[in-house]
């Protein structure tokens, strides 16, 4: 089987990049606010260093925010084509496919830092939904469908859930997500358009056809863990970091306001403090996947 491209690798990479890019967009306007009232103005302490430093600390809050809808769904479009160029073959064009992400299970999971367990293409054939992934291939007839859903958590990409039988097994469910876009926003309204279109399909009554002999999608959810749940060590971990930036805050601030530079010591206050919440907001992410890493280890026996 060839390699894995949406592999641990990848994801690690885009999740260190996304980090760092959030990371420089949410102190860089306190950086160079700093530099500017420090080297560019005559005073540190008038009208102009106080226009500037407002300007920091808008930009400060503001710019992590716009920019995170961007990084959600960083390296996608080089992501898709590097999946068709692997999938592509004889008999099998991907052309007018739906490029989705595929998660076992009913409930929003994480895989390393992803929603998504795996990536590729899903058909909407008259008797199934035919699905050829980077690691999965999979085909699913129309009858054994029970229900389609949308999913939907406040702050967390949309899914569509399907629940599907296999005679003589208990109910299963999948979520599939579209990643035929560049933004979260563009994806969830996707993600939405590709819901209306499952729905609709369910709800006709096609002919039955030949299915692909894939087999039944995975239904494994090891190396995961809920959207929700909070990796281990993680109320300590941001414990210790509020309380370090905070005194980091406390003792610069007080050395600036006892010398008079306030615009300073807010400017200083404002880079310790998101600094520290961006760290805290990657270091859980790698948490999360170290947990999820962990959880998918074989149990060796004693």
């Amino acid at each position: 089987m060839a390699e894995a491209i949406f592999s641990t690798q990848f994801k690690h990479r885009m999740r260190v990049l996304a980090g760092a890019i959030l990371f420089a967009a949410g102190t860089a306007p306190f950086a160079v606010g700093l530099a500017i009232i420090t080297y560019l103005l005559s005073s540190a302490t008038g009208l102009a260093a106080a226009v500037v430093t407002a300007c920091a600390v808008g930009l400060g809050i503001l710019l992590p925010l716009a920019i995170h809808n961007h990084l959600a769904l960083l390296g996608n479009r080089a992501l898709r084509q590097e999946v068709a160029a692997k999938l592509t073959a004889p008999g099998h064009p991907l052309e007018g496919l739906a490029f989705v992400g595929f998660s076992p299970g009913e409930s929003l999971r994480v895989w390393e830092g992803e929603t998504d367990r795996d990536v590729g293409f899903l058909e909407i054939t008259e008797a199934a939904l035919v699905y050829r992934g980077d690691t999965f291939a999979w085909a699913l007839r129309r009858e054994d469908i029970d229900a389609v859903e949308l999913l939907a958590m406040p702050g967390a990409p949309q899914r569509v859930a399907v629940s599907w039988h296999t005679p003589g097994q208990p109910p299963r469910t999948f979520t599939v997500g579209s990643r035929e876009a560049s933004t979260l926003k563009a994806s969830n309204r996707a993600t939405v358009a590709l819901f209306e279109a499952l729905e609709k399909w369910y709800a006709e009554s096609g002919e039955l056809g030949e299915v692909p002999t894939l087999g039944p999608p995975p239904t494994s959810v090891a190396g995961s863990l809920l959207l929700d749940k909070l990796p281990a060590g993680s109320c300590l971990s941001v414990l210790a970091i509020s309380a370090m930036s905070m005194l980091c805050v406390w003792y610069v601030a007080q050395q600036m306001t006892a010398a008079g530079f306030y615009c300073h010591a807010i400017l200083w206050s404002g880079l310790i403090v998101v600094g520290a919440m961006l760290f805290a907001s990657y270091f859980l992410s790698y948490l999360q996947a170290a947990e999820g890493r962990e959880s998918s280890r074989p149990l060796t026996p004693k």
